[in-house]
């Protein structure tokens, strides 16, 4: 951009233009710039940008055209130094922008306050502008600082699911955001973003096509082309494994469908995989937990409740043996040590405490290990 050799007034003029834009009259702002010698996008500067400072100030969607058209703009796809959190927001009807001022400063941190026109349109919410903005050649996948608006909109907690709808139906899409990109978004946005992706608006066509014109399809052929819409994207394993590791089963479920049916022996070797890394404690807990969601809810995974049901039980007599294994060697230390480990699953071990009394008189157990029995069955 062509910056004025004199800087001095060029500062005074930024700074009459600045009060105009704040009392946001298009008229007395015409007035101005028809006043003035040398064209508008003089003004413009690496820290001073009229199109992003109106955006900013939320002007009339009239003076963004009237501004975006004087000032001869080539390109919608750059930044600018953000120096707004100087100017004095505090009577702006909008709350969001005063709110969005008094936190500039932790802002500046994550970004180092660089902007860019369609990320402050996105900020402050002003979607007339943002479709505008788009419409004129801003590239929803512009990069600022080696980051995406998307993802600059959610370490600024300012993404809302208003703003990605707006996104997607203008266009924006896993194909050109890679879903890594996504893995520390909420799970809301995630799912979003592939609903909006697999088996989208094409898709959906199809089958309405299909059903208008009562066209018959073979199963194979019909899930052929299911098989093809999953696999227009795939799931990275770290998304899985961050919530298989949080417990958070559901969320690994709803990712599950995107793998592939033709996948199924791979994704029970890779949860099985991982519920081994995951059991930190060598208790089997995260293996129990799991089969346990497998049991008790309806659900896609590639385990029967028969296998889960097997394998807990293989745990509860494993974890039965040691017991009595420490109880005969008279180890009391590592007695304790294990049942403290299991507390999680000691309520299904013994369904009574006739069992633990029974085990007692059976061993000839020393009075150490029955008040360790004692304190984890009998109390």
């Amino acid at each position: 951009m062509k910056i004025m050799k004199t800087n001095d007034i060029l500062s005074e003029k930024q700074k009459l233009i600045l009060e105009l834009l704040k009392r946001n009259n298009i008229d007395k702002l015409k007035d101005y710039i028809n006043s003035l010698e040398t064209p508008l996008y003089f003004l413009n500067s690496t820290n001073f940008d009229l199109l992003t400072l109106a955006l900013s100030l939320n002007c009339t969607f009239y003076i963004i055209k009237l501004i975006y058209n004087r000032c001869n703009y080539k390109t919608l796809n750059y930044i600018v130094k953000d120096i707004y959190h100087l100017y004095d927001m505090s009577n702006h009807k909008d709350e969001t922008i005063v709110n969005y001022q008094n936190s500039l400063e932790v802002l500046m941190d994550s970004n180092n306050n660089v902007k860019s026109p369609l990320l402050v349109s996105l900020e402050f919410s002003d979607f007339q502008s943002v479709e505008f903005l788009i419409n004129k050649g801003a590239d929803m996948y512009f990069k600022i600082n080696g980051k995406y608006i998307l993802e600059i909109l959610r370490e600024e907690n300012l993404l809302t699911m208003r703003k990605l709808n707006f996104l997607l139906k203008n266009g924006f899409s896993l194909k050109k955001f890679k879903i890594e990109r996504l893995s520390n978004f909420e799970f809301k946005y995630i799912k979003k973003c592939l609903e909006n992706f697999v088996f989208d608006i094409n898709f959906i066509k199809y089958l309405l096509n299909l059903y208008k014109n009562k066209a018959g399809i073979s199963k194979r052929k019909f899930n052929h082309r299911v098989n093809n819409e999953i696999n227009k994207i795939e799931i990275p394993m770290e998304l899985y494994l961050k919530y298989l590791d949080r417990k958070d089963y559901k969320k690994v479920e709803y990712l599950y469908k995107y793998y592939g049916t033709e996948k199924t022996r791979s994704f029970k070797d890779f949860i099985i995989f991982y519920l081994n890394y995951f059991d930190r404690n060598f208790n089997k807990k995260s293996f129990y937990d799991f089969f346990n969601f497998i049991i008790n809810n309806e659900n896609t995974f590639p385990f029967s409740k028969e296998y889960a049901i097997n394998e807990n039980e293989t745990i509860i007599i494993n974890k039965k043996l040691k017991i009595v294994e420490l109880i005969k060697n008279n180890n009391n230390l590592k007695l304790e040590t294990f049942l403290k480990n299991n507390n999680y699953i000691l309520h299904c071990l013994y369904s009574s405490k006739s069992e633990i009394l029974k085990l007692i008189n059976e061993y000839s157990v020393s009075s150490d290990i029955v008040d360790i029995l004692r304190k984890y069955f009998l109390i």
